[in-house]
């Protein structure tokens, strides 16, 4: 009589790595730069806004843009001028809509100060609003792909582990 050999493979074995982590490679390339693609994308796309901020009390030291609640709010140039109409420039601006003034304009409270800016967000069913849903729901998906290595590499330590205590063969 013929004896068979039934050998049992028990989880992943270290010659499955190499396939694994090309593949985990990959989709890590691919998700980075469709990511990258679609921020630039967003970027040229966006449409340009116009915006005024009239009579800012500047005693505070910075002042918050009203639109600057919008979805992905974004300044790209500012001018500023006190209401007599002289020009200011000791002051800064972030992306963000959030504007620093310098000293000596904090100090004069004789008249206020009328901004105009331009700005990009993602209005409501805009191409804009497309892109950055697609990108945010990409980034999502990113996060997992740490919890997928670690799974993989627990299955291949796993498959190691029962697979050195298996050696004995089961004969029919």
């Amino acid at each position: 009589m013929r004896s068979l050999q039934i050998e049992k493979k028990k989880g992943m074995s270290i010659g499955d790595m190499y396939p694994a982590i090309l593949t985990i490679i990959m989709v890590g390339i691919v998700l980075g730069v469709g990511l990258y693609v679609l921020s630039t994308f967003h970027d040229q796309i966006a449409t340009s806004y116009s915006g005024t901020q009239d009579a800012i009390n500047t005693s505070t030291g910075t002042t918050t843009l009203t639109d600057a609640a919008l979805t992905n709010f974004n300044v790209s140039a500012l001018t500023t001028t006190f209401t007599n109409g002289s020009a200011l420039t000791n002051f800064t601006y972030t992306g963000a809509g959030v504007i620093t003034w310098g000293a000596d304009i904090v100090a004069d409270q004789s008249s206020k100060v009328n901004t105009t800016y331009t700005y990009t967000y993602d209005a409501t069913g805009s191409a804009e609003l497309a892109i950055s849903t697609t990108a945010s729901g990409l980034a999502t998906f990113a996060d997992w792909i740490a919890i997928i290595v670690v799974v993989i590499a627990a299955a291949i330590v796993l498959g190691v582990v029962l697979t050195s205590f298996g050696r004995k063969r089961n004969l029919i």
